[in-house]
């Protein structure tokens, strides 16, 4: 029995020397130190004198594509709940219902039987990451922000998912298959209304990615996250006013897709005999031929989205509920949709040279847009495209015309604030009898979608 019991304590010992693996530094002089493995964290090199980069605990590295927070939003361990959120929300509140959502369409009180129910919320664009709607990024900073589908959808791709508990609470132990590391998320459930529900159950988390449906006047829904015992996707979506919780990631904003365009060959430069010289392109920005709709771009912005509006503009800050500033003149700037989808010296034009369009030209309106016909007998055609609003591309055959211009509206209110709402277009609307209405360089909202006629120099 002695035997047996000396046996057996040798055999542990055994094990316990085999688990614990050290670290052996080798010195150019041949000689070696050695360090237990469990005591370091990180190795790094630096020059000598140099203070050390600060580590952010918070950053958990999966070998993924962006890092991941070691806790949520609100909390300060890996088990800890953290706050509640609302889609597109920077704070945590008690009732989470449409009533108390602060991105709810006011028209709502006294129009509700007049709207649709896609239409009783703020859509907030096709990703909010990033932006000033994002609590990640606006309490955190840097480089944090609200993941995409797509990163939660890798994250579910690319690490194990275990059902376990971390100092009694229940959640989700996610181990990257890469490199080993880990993060954790409780099982915090949510808020609808005031009710805290699946608390111990399940862990609810927004994305920053909106569920788009191909008919836009669907009902308004966000993607989330959920894990619990058996599922985890990045699949579900939901009403934007109940309350989950945030994990932020760490790294760069993904780069928006350029669209896929016909770009214009030398055919397509049209000198109608200006005094300025200017040459004006055949067809609009995403059009393949004179009489076509292109695409429909917010002032400054470079893609098409599903639907324009202040609340999904870019360049519109919701802390601050004003437009940012963004430059006098975007001309062959990275704001320039022609610039930058074109190329080759192609710009959008400055009111000046579209007023010199209409002062300088003959414009003769059919059903469908104008001629406009130069000095020298050359013309163009611009169609009647109307304008891309809340509600999505315009679905009617007989619109107004709007195009960009690229000048910043300047002008002052009565208060001597800038009007940054606005930015120069030109304009012919459509009266009664289907009558299109006489050229007009003007101004417009900058958050809706029009067209972009370029010109060359």
């Amino acid at each position: 029995m002695k035997k047996l019991f000396l046996s057996l304590l040798a055999l542990t010992a055994l094990a316990v020397v085999a688990q614990q693996k050290i670290m052996r530094i080798h010195y150019a002089d041949g000689t070696t130190e050695t360090h237990p493995v469990s005591d370091v964290t990180k190795i790094t090199f630096e020059e000598k004198g140099e203070d050390p980069e600060p580590v952010d605990e918070r950053i958990v590295d999966l070998g993924l594509s962006v890092c991941w927070a070691s806790y949520n939003i609100g909390a300060d361990k890996p088990e800890g709940y953290g706050n509640f959120y609302a889609y597109g929300e920077i704070e945590p509140k008690t009732d989470y219902s449409f009533d108390t959502y602060q991105w709810r369409n006011p028209d709502y009180d006294e129009y509700y039987d007049q709207l649709d129910e896609w239409e009783y919320y703020y859509k907030l664009g096709a990703t909010f990451t990033g932006t000033n709607y994002d609590v990640a990024h606006v309490k955190w900073g840097g480089d944090w922000r609200v993941p995409t589908k797509e990163e939660w959808s890798e994250l579910f791709n690319k690490c194990e998912v275990t059902w376990t508990a971390i100092n009694g609470v229940t959640g989700a132990k996610i181990t990257s298959k890469t490199n080993g590391n880990w993060i954790f998320l409780p099982a915090a459930g949510n808020m609808v209304g005031k009710n805290h529900t699946h608390d111990q159950t399940g862990c609810f988390y927004w994305t920053s990615t909106e569920f788009v449906q191909s008919d836009i006047s669907q009902e308004c829904r966000n993607y989330r996250a959920n894990i619990d015992a058996t599922n985890h996707s990045a699949d579900g979506y939901d009403y934007p006013d109940v309350g989950f919780n945030i994990r932020a990631v760490c790294g760069p904003v993904p780069v928006e897709t350029l669209p896929d365009v016909v770009k214009p060959t030398e055919a397509d430069m049209i000198d109608l005999g200006l005094p300025s010289g200017t040459k004006w392109a055949a067809f609009n920005v995403g059009a393949s031929k004179a009489s076509s709709n292109g695409l429909f771009f917010c002032w400054a912005e470079v893609t098409e989205k599903q639907y324009s509006h202040t609340y999904n503009y870019k360049y519109y800050d919701p802390l601050a509920d004003d437009y940012m500033f963004v430059a006098e003149q975007i001309a062959d700037t990275e704001y320039d949709a022609a610039h930058v989808l074109w190329g080759d010296g192609w710009r959008m034009p400055t009111m000046a040279e579209m007023q010199e369009l209409v002062d300088n030209c003959t414009w003769t309106a059919d059903s469908y847009g104008y001629k406009v016909v130069g000095p020298n007998g050359n013309s163009i055609y611009l169609p009647a495209s109307g304008m891309m609003t809340y509600k999505g591309a315009p679905r009617s055959s007989y619109n107004p015309g709007y195009y960009w211009c690229s000048d910043a509206d300047m002008r002052t209110n009565s208060q001597g604030q800038q009007m940054k709402t606005t930015a120069g277009a030109l304009r012919f609307t459509r009266g009664g009898g289907n009558v299109i209405g006489a050229p007009q360089v003007t101004y417009t909202s900058r958050a809706a979608g029009i067209q972009i006629r370029p010109v060359h120099d």
